[in-house]
């Protein structure tokens, strides 16, 4: 009888620090989601200040090339791989690489001025459509009922969000629309494809040294017309800038790579719905953009789908250790 008392006392410190150590991940995992989806929200409102001031691919460069000189100051810090890259590691990266950076900033600086916030917003939405197929494949990632749920109800905010732009005369070319859908496909593509580089290598390493070789092969891109948009910045566009490129870029993604490390893939994708809710709210506030019961609806819609996965993130681990 004392030996069954004492090992339920036994058990009950362990069950309690158990908890903790669970609440604390849970916590460290909804403050990098939270923090994630106002930066690269607002970062939304950046790129729509930047415009009228340079090209997107000029814009590209420059993000880039401010992000890249951070990211080369972090190396000999942060950029140690946990294990040495291997040969067969290289088409990957250079795959991640050329998604993250070349591809998913081009084409979402091109269809920001292509196509209305609505539809961009609809667009982007893809993402995670294309990341459940992608990570479905090559990560042999078993999705459940909730995460297909939770992707209905994401685009079907994405859906409201698009027709209430519809309603106010926003608009979008057919080339603006590809481009929407290059950038959704991009961000798949990376987001799946990094994640077994960030369990070998650790995620502040990937994210270094993708930054790095994706701004190396955005050098061809470079023209005399960069240094004349460049010199003729005013301060609010350097303050967009150095936003684009320190904290939606170098921070950002540091933040990002994280959460690819932590979790499902598939899952992540559905919990930065939040990014377009913060995007539209930082646009109204911030850019004067109107709001009307369909961003209200649909942002509730998407909010929702968010809520899904957090409330079963809940269930099952949310850090995973390799």
């Amino acid at each position: 009888m004392n030996e069954d008392v004492e090992a339920k006392n036994t058990e009950q410190p362990t069950l309690t620090k158990t908890r903790r150590v669970s609440l604390a991940k849970l916590t460290e995992v909804y403050g990098i989601l939270i923090t994630l989806s106002i930066i690269w929200g607002l970062a939304f409102v950046a790129i729509k200040i930047m415009e009228p001031m340079v090209t997107p691919v000029n814009l590209t460069l420059l993000r880039w090339f401010i992000a890249g000189g951070a990211f080369l100051i972090l190396l000999p810090f942060f950029g140690k791989p946990r294990v040495a890259i291997e040969r067969k590691d290289v088409p990957r990266l250079l795959l991640v690489s050329f998604a993250n950076v070349v591809a998913y900033h081009l084409t979402i600086n091109y269809s920001e001025g292509s196509v209305g916030a609505g539809l961009e917003t609809l667009l982007v939405a893809l993402g995670p459509i294309f990341i459940v197929i992608l990570s479905t494949i090559f990560l042999r990632e078993k999705h459940g009922r909730t995460i297909y749920l939770a992707i209905l109800l994401a685009f079907a905010g994405s859906l409201i969000l698009f027709f209430g732009t519809v309603e106010t005369g926003g608009s979008g070319t057919i080339p603006g629309i590809l481009e929407g859908i290059g950038t959704a496909l991009s961000y798949a593509t990376f987001s799946v494809f990094a994640k077994p580089l960030v369990q070998k290598f650790g995620a502040r390493a990937t994210t270094i040294w993708v930054g790095l070789i994706g701004t190396a092969m955005l050098l061809p891109l470079l023209s005399g017309g960069f240094v004349t948009q460049v010199a003729r910045l005013p301060i609010s566009g350097w303050i967009a800038i150095l936003y684009l490129s320190l904290l939606s870029t170098v921070f950002g993604y540091l933040l990002f790579y994280t959460m690819i490390e932590r979790g499902g893939v598939a899952k992540v994708s559905i919990q930065l719905y939040l990014v377009p809710v913060v995007g539209i709210a930082g646009g109204a506030l911030i850019l004067g953009e109107s709001i009307t019961e369909f961003t209200i609806i649909g942002g509730a819609t998407m909010l929702l789908a968010v809520g899904l996965t957090t409330l079963k993130s809940r269930r099952v681990p949310v850090s995973r250790t390799n």
